[in-house]
């Protein structure tokens, strides 16, 4: 997707990084933009001698980005790093990171490179019981990260606010996307006042999560990667959102009704915890809010996304007055 916060480069820069992280012996072959992505520009690298792998690059400096999104890239390193520790999740292994901004003008990371086809261009050809396994695999993956713990609630970025409970990370997390919206003026359906207002009004459903859990929060079919032949899932990525919170938030999540594989996968759902239909409700509405906000920001070249967050967005507000 084409967007003002990707950092674009030359092959003489990509040269360049793949010198520093692998010595003067290496040598760039060929360098391609992969341009699914919707934030960070993502590079692949061929070297000579045919080992590939994956640059990704944060925003330039003067592209303003929403409050959450600031330094998310550091997270995604620590995240995969963490993941990788702790976890069976095929994460890519991190090669390299340079954060002195003198080849490009932002923070950088090279990755492994992982096989494979993004699950969200391979389900549309897959049967259901091709894909129940996948599912599956899906929700076992997504167990143990959300099994990590951590010592406080919010963002996984550094300089990010931390809090004790995470009634107050969420509605702090809900404060800045609203602020990033007024910045720029961004109508919304109802005043930015009454939705802060109305989502307060809820805010006690949030009360009993008291353990702070990893969450990937962006763990749709495009960021994970299948083997076309065996059906193996080969790679999970873009970790660069995670947050310390309640699993419930996760996107698996978003409707009542998981796949069975997912389900099997998984064990015991967030969706059928006490107060749980109130909390979704609060994601939703938060979700929905960045999907449109960010819009603006990034400068999209269509407003799809724009208009179908608009649709969603009335749909949970409706459930909002309804609670």
């Amino acid at each position: 997707m084409q967007s003002i916060s990707k950092t674009r480069i030359a092959p003489a820069t990509a040269a360049a990084i793949v010198e520093r992280a692998f010595g003067a012996d290496a040598a760039l072959a060929e360098l391609q933009e992969l341009t699914e992505g919707f934030f960070n520009a993502a590079y692949l690298l061929r070297l000579a001698g045919g080992r590939r792998c994956v640059l990704k690059i944060a925003p330039p400096a003067n592209v303003p980005v929403l409050r959450y999104e600031r330094n998310i890239i550091y997270a995604e390193v620590a995240t995969i790093e963490l993941v990788r520790a702790g976890t069976s999740v095929p994460a890519p292994a991190v090669l390299h990171f340079d954060d002195t901004c003198q080849l490009v003008g932002s923070p950088y990371f090279l990755m492994e490179y992982l096989p494979g086809v993004p699950l969200h261009h391979l389900r549309q050809r897959l049967s259901a019981a091709e894909q129940q396994p996948i599912d599956r695999a899906i929700g076992e993956y997504l167990r143990e990260i959300n099994a990590i713990g951590g010592a406080a609630f919010g963002y996984a970025a550094p300089g990010a606010p931390r809090y004790a409970c995470w009634k107050d990370a969420f509605l702090a997390m809900l404060d800045g996307v609203l602020a990033d919206g007024q910045a720029l003026g961004i109508a919304l359906p109802r005043p930015y006042a009454t939705l802060r207002e109305q989502v307060a009004r809820q805010a006690h459903a949030l009360a009993p999560i008291g353990t702070p859990q990893l969450v990937h929060w962006d763990l749709w079919d495009g960021n994970i990667f299948v083997d076309p032949e065996t059906r193996q899932i080969s790679g999970v990525i873009d970790f660069e959102r995670a947050l310390w919170g309640d699993p419930l938030i996760e996107v698996q999540f978003r409707t009542a009704e998981l796949p069975a594989g997912f389900a099997a996968g998984y064990g015991a759902s967030p969706l059928e915890q006490p107060g749980a239909p109130a909390r979704r409700v609060l994601y939703n509405i938060y979700l929905y809010l960045i999907m449109i906000i960010e819009c603006t920001y990034r400068q999209f070249p269509t407003n799809d996304q724009e208009l179908w967050a608009r649709e969603q967005l009335g749909q949970e507000l409706a459930r909002l007055d309804a609670l």
